[in-house]
């Protein structure tokens, strides 16, 4: 008897039993998600394999591989970021992907299958050669009335910035669609706001005495160990002995460095210019008119950044140069690598950029990016390998900071954790919690001007950063960053938890900065 059944098994068609199974899979995927531009992704396939002498059951599922690749695609980037997949992730796409690769084996051996896949699917999909059958012939005139209808359809739906952010969650193909759609970025704002609430907007006032440098320093991939491990105290990054620290709480999770760049340069979140916030300094880039650059350049300061990076990766140095950035120094123009080198130390980059900006001259504010916590971490034990960098981190910093007290100079400096690495999710239960790294402001040769703002145990806001660093450094705020604290004083820690009344209402002010 078992004989019997193993030559019955051996004469099933197993390519047509895997199409079967793929397409019945499809079929209740598209009814229960109601995904019906699955027909849209597969006329062009479909149209592709006709005329080849494949079964239609065959052909029929392997006109269904694009479209099942987009949905797992973006089920997946769902499932590490928290967003779908959509049409704008081509920014992200563009010359980033082979630079990840380079540093990344995840996304060098993800890439390398991708390209064999698809050579591979091309190549069964176009092989064979015969007549158009008549069911070929139909279901090409089927798919090209689901096409028609797709499009169509896709039109009908609420294209205002403030409904999208909600419609943008499920992943899938819908959402894919419905993204082309969305319209250049806008601010959240009231019906009727009006920009300029101020009128004849004060800048920043200066220290009564010598201007201080100003660093700002994003620790990459950063938050401090204490929250998976309770007990650990820090030696200097993020240590109690700073004269500021405490828990940040920041609007990305597992990546989106640029965001929080963005929103310590800006003070704004980038979620507030809509789902096209994702990408902001490919598409916000020339049209924002206020940054701490444009403001610290009022009163003499010289404006730099530091990219651990090469300055095209997400259009950095564009971006930057566009807020007021007049210098912007990578690893190659630093001379301390070929720009791919993701295992560059803190220290390396720290000491790159007091060589760079020298000793003398106007004073300077300047952004710098690590690079030494940025993954992948070890897979089995990524918590062991993060706690071993942080401390290479925290032993640099250290470094740095004795450095600038060598320098003779008055330095404030203001550094902050951009965002969580993933592997935290895997061990912090609480969603809420992954959305918090940490900061530290210290004044270095000088003393810091006291402050009861972001005082608390809970922490502040990654966007209220800025004007309470400043604020330490003995500056007086300008008018934008007082009506700010003014707005959000009640949640400062979390600018999420303001009333949207409330961020509208500051978002209007913002207004008379944004093109």
């Amino acid at each position: 008897m078992l004989k019997r059944a193993m030559r019955s098994f051996g004469r099933i068609d197993l390519a047509f039993a895997f199409a079967a199974v793929v397409v019945a899979a499809a079929v209740f995927y598209a009814w229960y998600f109601q995904e019906f531009y699955i027909g849209l992704f597969m006329a062009p396939f479909f149209a592709l394999g006709c005329a080849r002498g494949k079964r239609p059951l065959v052909l029929i599922a392997l006109s269904l591989a694009p479209a099942i690749f987009l949905i797992v695609g973006s089920y997946i980037k769902f499932f590490l970021t928290g967003l779908p997949l959509v049409t704008y992730d081509h920014y992200f796409l563009r010359r980033n992907v082979l630079m990840l690769a380079y540093n990344d084996w995840r996304v060098a051996t993800a890439l390398v299958i991708a390209v064999v896949a698809t050579v591979y699917y091309f190549k069964s999909l176009v092989s064979g050669r015969g007549p158009f059958s008549g069911f070929e012939r139909v279901f090409v005139g089927a798919l090209v009335l689901a096409t028609l209808g797709g499009v169509v359809n896709s039109q009908r739906w609420d294209s205002n910035i403030l409904n999208w952010e909600t419609q943008s969650m499920p992943p899938g193909l819908d959402t894919l669609v419905r993204s082309a759609q969305v319209p250049s970025p806008q601010l959240h704002l009231p019906p009727d706001a009006i920009a300029g609430a101020i009128e004849t907007p004060k800048t920043f006032e200066g220290p009564d005495g010598a201007r201080p440098d100003i660093f700002f320093v994003l620790q990459e991939s950063t938050f401090h160990p204490s929250a998976m491990k309770p007990d650990y105290k820090s030696k200097t990054l993020f240590a109690t002995n700073a004269d500021q620290s405490g828990p940040l709480r920041i609007h990305t999770f597992a990546g989106g460095t640029w965001k929080s760049e963005f929103s310590v340069t800006t003070q704004m979140r980038p979620q507030e210019f809509g789902s096209d916030g994702l990408y902001v300094f490919h598409q916000l880039e020339g049209r924002i008119r206020r940054s701490i650059f444009t403001e610290l350049k009022k009163l003499g300061y010289r404006t730099v950044v530091f990219y651990p990076v090469p300055g095209f990766f997400l259009n950095a140095r564009a971006f930057y140069s566009s807020i007021g950035v007049d210098e912007f120094y990578d690893p190659v123009s630093l001379g301390i690598s070929n720009g791919w080198n993701w295992k560059l130390s803190d220290a390396a980059l720290y000491d790159a950029m007091l060589a760079k900006i020298g000793n003398s001259g106007p004073p300077i504010v300047a952004m710098m990016l690590t690079i030494n916590q940025h993954g992948p971490h070890d897979a089995e034990d990524p918590f062991k390998d993060y706690l071993a960098r942080f401390e290479k981190s925290d032993a640099d910093y250290k470094h740095f900071l004795d450095a600038l007290a060598k320098r003779g100079r008055p330095a404030g400096v203001a550094a902050f954790g951009d965002h969580q690495p993933e592997f935290t999710a895997r061990f912090i239960e609480d969603h809420s919690a992954w959305y918090y790294t940490a900061y530290d402001i210290r004044c270095v040769n000088f003393a810091c001007a006291k402050s009861d703002a972001g005082g608390s145990s809970k922490g502040v806001d990654v966007t209220m950063l800025t004007p309470i660093a400043m604020e330490r450094f003995g500056f007086k705020l300008d008018d934008f960053s007082q009506l700010e604290r003014q707005i959000f004083q009640s949640c400062e820690d979390n600018i999420e938890r303001c009333a949207e009344d409330k961020r509208r209402e500051f978002n209007a002010v913002f207004s008379r900065y944004f093109d």
